[in-house]
């Protein structure tokens, strides 16, 4: 039976390393992952309710981790980073990143998160709702194909509005 729960600081550490491991036969990655979950959980940006555990017998399948991710020119606007999202190689084709991703974003949305924004593969993410991020006239770092910027409102007009930057390498 699977079960989806906040990470605790005493799982940090299985949690990195699971994390590494999912990584490493992921179609796309630098192999920073873990540190970067790691600098998040030392940063201003960390929700611990957001940073989630997916496991069966104990073990942990799934981790994802939603994170406050700033607006330049919309400050109010109350961003969340979806990243990272990992699966356990022989766990993939399952459904468990959908679910995990669908349950984030319910939990973010219960929490009063407006919106969520996304660097990954539009095929994938948009079957969330997930859009381009200058669809909706936000901009974030030239550096990063646009069509993999994506950008998803939980709230009905969380996204209209002024223009803005999200700096996603920041």
């Amino acid at each position: 039976m699977m079960r989806i729960r906040p990470e605790t600081p005493a799982d940090y550490a299985r949690t990195e390393t699971f994390i590494t491991s999912a990584f490493a036969t992921a179609k796309v990655s630098d192999g920073m992952e873990a540190e970067f979950v790691r600098r998040l959980r030392t940063s201003e940006r960390y929700l611990p309710s957001l940073s989630l555990l997916m496991e069966e017998g104990g073990e942990p399948v799934g981790h994802i981790m939603l994170s406050r991710l700033p607006v330049r020119g919309r400050e109010n606007l109350k961003m969340l980073l979806l990243a990272p999202l990992a699966v356990r190689l022989d766990k993939r084709g399952q459904g468990l990143g959908a679910q995990l991703a669908r349950e984030a974003l319910r939990r973010a949305a219960r929490e009063g998160y407006e919106a969520v924004c996304v660097l990954g593969d539009p095929a994938y993410y948009g079957r969330f709702g997930f859009a381009r991020l200058d669809s909706v006239g936000l901009k974030g770092n030239d550096s990063l194909p646009a069509a993999y910027t994506q950008v998803l409102a939980l709230k009905e007009g969380a996204l209209s509005g002024p223009a803005g930057y999200i700096d996603f390498l920041g």
